[in-house]
């Protein structure tokens, strides 16, 4: 008797899935800064308070079905992840989750930085533009308003 089972890749998935909830982290500080002309550092600034981490952390998997599937495609680049962040002892260390989990942490935040690098400037400058745009309309409408009266 043979069983088929289907895979499904889910690592993409997780990393746009915490992608979206770091967009939202830039977004607050970007309303709580003022809007400030300074791109904030996604280490020293989003993650001051550690809440990046926590969204990586919340994202890896704790479910066995869920490790076995991803270990099938990224066993081997977890590892290497784990390894190059933490030494040559870490893939065989003691991690709450395990050496899989941990791993797959490195990656989803390899994932984040990545994202981070290619997106989040382009998102926090269209931000400011549509900022300028709204200030630009109300500068109209007062000026507008002025002529009115006269």
């Amino acid at each position: 008797m043979t069983t088929t089972v289907q895979l499904t890749d889910r690592l993409p998935e997780i990393i746009e899935s915490t992608w979206d909830d770091v967009v939202e982290l830039l977004k607050t500080y970007f309303i709580e800064h003022d809007s400030s002309d300074d791109f904030p550092c996604l280490h020293n600034d989003l993650d001051y308070s550690g809440a990046v981490h926590e969204l990586i952390d919340s994202a890896v998997p704790i479910y066995n079905s869920e490790l076995s599937e991803l270990a099938y495609f990224h066993h081997d680049a977890a590892m290497a992840a784990l390894v190059q962040q933490f030494g040559s002892d870490a893939a065989t260390g003691e991690w709450p989750s395990g050496p899989l989990a941990a791993g797959l942490y490195c990656l989803i935040e390899e994932g984040i930085n990545e994202k981070w690098h290619e997106e989040a400037e382009d998102l926090w400058d269209s931000w400011m533009e549509e900022l300028d745009s709204n200030e630009m309309r109300k500068l109209a409408i007062e000026r507008v308003k002025q002529k009115e009266l006269e």
